[in-house]
């Protein structure tokens, strides 16, 4: 969590509140694809395992959606755990959680948004810091509106659906997605996805 430590006690302790029910959420959310419950250490941080890598995408996307309080920066390992797995990421190492902080020290240093992945070869890092990159930034740059629409469409709402939650016209849904990128930004998430997906049991790139 980017500057947490720069806020009123209040706000602080209002924000902390958020991040345990944010980290509450995503065992539920995700809890089929996680090998280790994420859990919450050092009190603005936080740190789980992944059984499926293929739900990265949608996972730095509920992330960004759910908690608006701060700007939290994302690291991705790949590697091993040396340590026992218990129900929760606590007292874990190996390889693994040392690419991931790699990551974060990255996505500090290069003020980088998205995701920083670390550990998962000389040829795909590079890809798959591109993927996160690009759709962040594509994220980044939609209006209010654009973003009301894309949000119904990525939850897999019909246009009709979202039409009528946002009072304008079924035309109006598809002009704002096309503004938006959408089908570019699907085709992008969803190659995003299937290369992290290539990991699935297969050797260390």
């Amino acid at each position: 969590m980017v500057r947490s430590r720069s806020v009123s006690p209040a706000q602080r302790s209002r924000i902390q509140e958020e991040f345990t029910e944010l980290i509450e959420g995503l065992n539920q959310l995700y809890g089929g694809h996680l090998r280790a419950k994420f859990i919450i250490t050092l009190g603005d941080e936080f740190q789980g395992l992944l059984r499926d890598a293929e739900i990265i995408p949608d996972l730095v996307w509920t992330l960004e959606r759910r908690f608006t309080a701060r700007v939290l920066r994302l690291g991705f390992g790949y590697g091993s755990i040396h340590t026992s797995i218990k129900e929760y990421a606590i007292n874990v190492d190996g390889p693994a959680l040392h690419s991931a902080r790699s990551s974060l020290e990255a996505a500090k240093r290069r003020s980088w948004a998205g995701g920083v992945f670390t550990g998962f070869g000389a040829t795909l890092d590079p890809a798959l810091n591109g993927f996160a990159r690009v759709l962040h930034h594509q994220r980044a740059t939609w209006p209010a509106r654009q973003r009301e629409v894309v949000l119904g469409l990525h939850d897999g709402r019909k246009g009709t659906v979202i039409a009528a939650e946002l009072g304008i016209t079924k035309q109006a849904v598809s002009r704002y997605a096309a503004l938006a990128g959408w089908d570019a930004y699907v085709q992008a998430e969803r190659g995003w996805s299937a290369l992290l997906g290539t990991l699935a049991g297969n050797e260390r790139p």
